[in-house]
């Protein structure tokens, strides 16, 4: 195992930005300090040639200009949150409209725009640790929340360990925003890639991707992956959630708790399968609908529509105006702590 930090670039402002590299036996990560972002995830297919399988940029330039948090470790609040507003301990907060009139990733200055300081990780850890500070009122977001992100390579997987604390009550949803393309990131469509999840159920939304409260079984839609299928066999299908979505864009409930299985994605062409893991309580799937992409990618690569699929663990969207939902509550007494594990082995033949 070997863990070397480099200098990456600079951002607009003029800070600098680093690169860890993690390296063992059975793959190699490239860790940003800009958006704690993984920035390349490099595996053996099944002839042993390495391969990049998680989209990104060349340059600090790159991530600053695009959205879609390419990569990115997401909060305050990953995912949505309804009209842009949410009621603690009886005050009504307001956040930064940026989608439809509802609040996206946590509006324009959440984690995905910060860059944050760099380390190898404690005790002499295979790993790097990164930490960054959301000040009180950013985006309207309560209370000074400190963010912790250990990226450790524990065998064929890279393992992602969260912990989050705050001064003052607030809101808390972490993720990780890695495009994955298992037959390489610049292999063009993943609509043949094979997934399963270990996910029964998912969140109902309306046309704006907000959820109504409603869980709804899988079961009999578009939207059931407990048998391996293909990513493009059901996209276009005539269901009112893929049309809400333009393809998968939902999240799906992961039964049980603590470290858990949750699905395994198969790229046809090299072989490489990943198994993600995970102690959150959803999995948003997306499938790259709204991709949009305006400097140049890494490799000469081009990224269009569903060149790639997310698994975005996390606590459910628009939670904290859910009393029915897993509380995303976090306070001073009560840190904020979740992982998640993307592991990769070749699929049987």
């Amino acid at each position: 195992m070997s863990v070397q930090i480099k200098q990456f670039g600079t951002t607009r402002a003029g800070e600098p930005v680093q690169v860890a590299m993690l390296k063992n036996e059975h793959l190699e990560a490239h860790i940003l300090s800009y958006a704690a972002a993984i920035q390349r995830l490099i595996v053996p297919d099944r002839s042993g040639k390495p391969v990049d399988v998680v989209l990104g940029y060349p340059d600090v330039e790159g991530y600053e200009a695009n959205g879609g948090a390419m990569g990115s470790v997401v909060g305050r609040f990953a995912n949505r949150i309804a009209g842009a507003k949410f009621y603690l301990n009886a005050e009504e907060y307001h956040v930064t409209v940026n989608d439809h009139g509802n609040c996206l990733h946590s509006g324009e200055h959440g984690f995905m725009r910060t860059v944050f300081e760099m380390e190898p990780a404690p005790d002499g850890g295979d790993g790097v640790l990164l930490r960054a500070v959301s000040p009180d009122g950013t985006d309207g977001f309560p209370g000074n929340v400190t963010l912790e992100v250990l990226y450790t390579l524990a065998g064929s997987g890279l393992m992602i360990q969260y912990t989050a604390t705050t001064d003052a009550p607030t809101v808390i949803n972490i993720t990780n925003h890695s495009y994955f393309n298992l037959n390489g990131h610049a292999s063009g469509t993943v609509l043949g890639h094979r997934l399963s999840m270990d996910a029964p159920e998912f969140l109902e939304t309306d046309a704006d991707l907000i959820p109504t409260g409603r869980i709804l079984p899988v079961a009999g839609t578009a939207l059931d992956f407990t048998e391996e299928k293909t990513l493009g066999r059901d996209i276009e299908a005539d269901e009112t959630p893929l049309k809400y979505g333009g393809g998968y864009d939902h999240c799906l409930v992961v039964p049980d708790s603590g470290l858990r299985h949750i699905a395994w994605l198969t790229g046809p062409q090299t072989g490489i399968r990943m198994e993600t893991l995970s102690t959150l309580p959803g999995v948003q799937l997306y499938t790259s609908n709204m991709l949009e992409v305006t400097t140049p990618c890494k490799d000469g690569a081009q990224y269009e529509k569903r060149c790639a699929v997310c698994l975005e663990t996390q606590d459910y969207p628009d939670a904290p105006n859910h009393m029915e939902f897993p509380d995303t509550t976090v306070t001073p007494k009560a840190a904020y702590s979740a992982t998640t594990i993307y592991r990769f082995d070749i699929a049987p033949e």
